[in-house]
């Protein structure tokens, strides 16, 4: 990759309400020397994206003003490769990335642009590496997806956990069991709009998720963690636990990073989430089955959307409630001979100001902290970035901890989501 390019980093779809927040982290957080851009399809929204935040961080406003403008449709390919030759990085927030992403990826791989994104669309990142990853790697370049709160808590928190193993422990990782144990946050309709092609394009496995265990029965490295029911109590938490919506994708991408990585024979990942009661637990999980409903057939999500129970894309939670928000993930590790523990906790919406930390600072760990650990490729942040990046989200603030006792739940019950 040519560092004589004209960007170091390319904040794709700025516009969008994520992508707004993501201008906003850089402008305060990248170094004063790195050179961005912003862009997507409608420069008269860009613009005002730049003019909005220039007026509400003066201190930042000069790096703001400085940002180019760039204006491309993301279907075009021609478009995305003359975009992806002028930077060195590109983060984008335009989804659903299964239509709006791939020529961008393509045009990366291409260009020799190291990419990163906050999908959770795991049928579309497989597509991509299938295709592009071997054009990747000959063209060293790094192609890291689920940079967002899916997946970076379970996909760092796995690997913070498996360094343990092997260097303290010497011993490989079977199994680790994630719980989310608090958690306050909100959701934009950009979100949702993702969520509504999942449902489509995954909805055998999400209804079988729902009804399913959270441990296999077979196979597994270790029996200790083996069929656990979608509704159990946990010992080690003394918490009833129950289906949790993001342990689909987390669970998925926290094993493709254990296999590339080799964590340990058969390592495997489960996610659940503590209620505070059985009765809570079952709540959850009914709750959670209604909401795939309604979300999944059209009648019903443009009535919710015409009532404002849920928001339209463009628009989100507000700056104060993303700021009110939190989220804690309780881990348990296990190696043939050892029990160990893990957290990963976040003191902000998980959704919008954890996850653009967590985007904010791979765009910056690709632009300039990249080095021969590096992995090019087409492949979770663990395996492309790895270390690096975990140590730049914990100089931020982020915390991903290891101890070999467990570590105490949440006491208060009313922070919950």
């Amino acid at each position: 990759m040519s560092l004589s390019r004209k960007y170091d980093i390319v904040i794709w779809g700025a516009s969008s309400f994520t992508g707004a927040r993501l201008v906003e982290y850089l402008a305060l957080n990248a170094p004063t020397d790195a050179r961005i851009a912003i862009g997507g399809r409608n420069k008269t929204k860009l613009a005002e994206v730049q003019s909005r935040l220039a007026a509400k961080h003066v201190s930042a406003a000069d790096a703001l003003k400085a940002m180019d403008i760039l204006v491309g449709d993301s279907t075009d390919a021609a478009c995305m490769h003359e975009i992806a030759l002028q930077t060195r990085v590109v983060a984008s927030t335009v989804g659903p990335y299964t239509r709006f992403g791939t020529e961008l990826v393509r045009a990366c791989v291409e260009a020799k642009t190291d990419y990163c994104d906050i999908t959770g669309e795991m049928p579309w990142v497989r597509e991509m590496h299938c295709e592009l990853n071997d054009l990747a790697v000959e063209n060293n370049v790094h192609v890291a997806s689920f940079c967002g709160f899916d997946c970076i808590p379970a996909d760092l928190g796995c690997m913070m956990l498996a360094q343990y193993a092997h260097e303290e422990l010497h011993e490989p990782l079977l199994h680790v069991k994630g719980s989310i144990v608090g958690i306050r946050g909100g959701v934009s309709g950009g979100t949702l709009a993702t969520l509504r092609d999942q449902l489509h394009t995954e909805k055998k496995m999400i209804f079988k998720s729902l009804f399913s265990s959270s441990g296999s029965t077979e196979g597994s490295a270790n029996k200790r963690f083996a069929t656990r029911g979608l509704i159990h109590f946990d010992k080690t938490l003394q918490r009833w636990q129950t289906f949790w919506i993001m342990s689909m994708i987390n669970s998925q991408t926290a094993n493709w990073a254990g296999q590339v990585l080799n964590y340990g024979p058969g390592f495997e990942y489960s996610e659940s989430m503590s209620a505070r009661s059985l009765l809570h637990a079952v709540a959850i999980a009914v709750g959670l089955f209604y909401g795939v409903l309604l979300m999944f057939f059209s009648v019903t999500r443009h009535a919710l959307y015409a009532l404002k129970i849920i928001p339209r894309p463009g628009e989100g939670p507000s700056e104060k409630f993303t700021e009110r928000g939190f989220f804690s993930l309780n881990l348990e590790a296990s190696t043939e001979n050892h029990v160990f523990y893990g957290k990963v906790a976040g003191s902000s919406d998980p959704g919008y100001g954890e996850t653009i930390k967590y985007l904010g600072e791979s765009a910056l760990c690709l632009a300039f902290d990249r080095d021969e650990t590096f992995r090019p490729g087409v492949y979770p942040p663990s395996v492309v970035m790895g270390s690096a990046l975990l140590r730049r989200l914990r100089n931020k603030g982020c915390q991903f901890e290891v101890s070999r006792k467990p570590i105490a739940a949440l006491e208060s019950t009313k922070k919950w989501l």
